[in-house]
């Protein structure tokens, strides 16, 4: 190989070389960007921490732009991002811009993608969402660490308490295990019986849903519902109508007892004197009862007495039979007077000698008079 070779090959090398950086350089530098067409992009973000010019922008992971300018928004407060995005990817309308940062402090802006098919305007401004804060994190992690640790302590404590009243019933027999060992047994046993007869009732429970005529008659029931809903409907409104006459009737109520409400003072003052003459009345009443229920008062002996009971018995008696004498002689007295009042003349000289029986037919017959045949 002579010399002219060896600089030729050196100079094609040196020329891949310079081809190979020049590609690296248009792919990871800025001259593809500054090739490529972009627009800009407004993010409003309350804080922006770790981010810088040139901070990657992503969609989906995939790179699509980075951050342009950074500035101070003083109507707004809070950072205002300048992005600037290559033309040929498109957000979305609904898409949010989110703020992710890594542990060493990078910082980069991560589109969603979105789902509705219209694009975002350009013109407006996103609003952000800013990562939350590593520090304020831990914070709240010590804090929820801190009452952890006491409500462990605290459960400790209980343990130690639940340890030493064991140790102290065990050691001087301050109960009997024996018992209640029998009546955990017990207690087993009863939740056993329960859960045998819950299960029963799980498959009678079953087995009526799994009914053909059980299921026919909740279609039926089920069918039946709308006539059930418009006659409660009816019901409803028959009660409705019902409450608006009992309002009727409470305001004829209220109508009646208004003049009664005035007149309350003076229909007080009657009742209370009402009461008082009752009241009198009934002391009154007791008086005369405490004097019959005198042991020497007549009421009394007459309730009491059985020898005056007979003696007014044989009275009664006495007074009957007495009566039944004296029938007779009112009748004849009856007659006598009859007659007396007939012919009072039989009563001086003339009847004596004229004797009559003082009948109606003598006197006829002695007039003259004959009784028609």
């Amino acid at each position: 190989m002579n010399e002219r070779q060896l600089q030729f090959r050196v100079g094609l090398f040196a020329i891949a070389a310079m081809g190979v950086m020049a590609t690296l350089i248009f792919q990871f530098g800025e001259v593809r960007s500054l090739l490529e067409k972009q627009y800009q992009v407004l993010i409003h973000f309350d804080s922006a921490p770790g981010v810088l010019e040139g901070s990657p922008v992503r969609l989906n992971g995939i790179p699509i732009g980075d951050v342009e300018t950074i500035t101070l928004d003083r109507q707004r407060g809070g950072v205002l991002l300048t992005l600037s995005i290559d033309e040929k990817y498109s957000l979305r309308s609904d898409s949010i811009p989110r703020l992710q940062q890594s542990l060493l402090g990078d910082a980069a802006i991560e589109f969603t993608p979105g789902v509705s098919p219209t694009d975002f305007d350009r013109q407006s401004v996103l609003e952000g969402e800013a990562p939350p804060d590593v520090m304020e994190i831990v914070l709240g992690m010590e804090k929820q660490l801190a009452t952890t640790m006491t409500s462990f302590e605290a459960t400790s404590r209980e343990w130690q308490l639940l340890a030493r009243n064991m140790n102290s019933l065990v050691e001087t027999n301050q109960g009997s295990l024996h018992d209640v060992v029998q009546r955990t047994a017990t207690s087993l046993d009863e939740f056993t019986r329960t859960m045998k007869q819950a299960g029963t009732a799980f498959e009678n429970t079953n087995r009526v849903i799994a009914d053909p005529q059980t299921v026919a008659n909740l279609q039926k029931a089920l069918a039946g519902l709308p006539v059930i809903v418009s006659e409660t409907r009816q019901t409803i409104t028959a009660m409705r109508q019902t409450v608006g006459t009992i309002n009727g009737n409470l305001k004829n109520i209220e109508n009646v007892t208004e003049p009664l409400a005035k007149h309350t003072t003076s229909i007080v003052v009657r009742l209370d004197n009402s009461l008082s003459n009752v009241e009198a009345m009934t002391g009154e009443l007791r008086d005369v009862a405490e004097i019959a229920s005198k042991s020497d008062g007549s009421l009394k002996r007459f309730l009491s007495d059985p020898n005056l009971y007979d003696d007014l018995e044989r009275s009664a008696s006495s007074l009957a039979i007495l009566l039944r004498n004296i029938e007779p002689i009112v009748r004849d007295m009856r007659v006598f007077t009859d007659k007396i009042a007939r012919r009072p003349e039989v009563l001086g000289v003339g009847g004596a000698l004229r004797p009559s029986s003082g009948l109606k037919d003598d006197e006829i017959r002695q007039a003259g008079f004959q009784k028609p045949k």
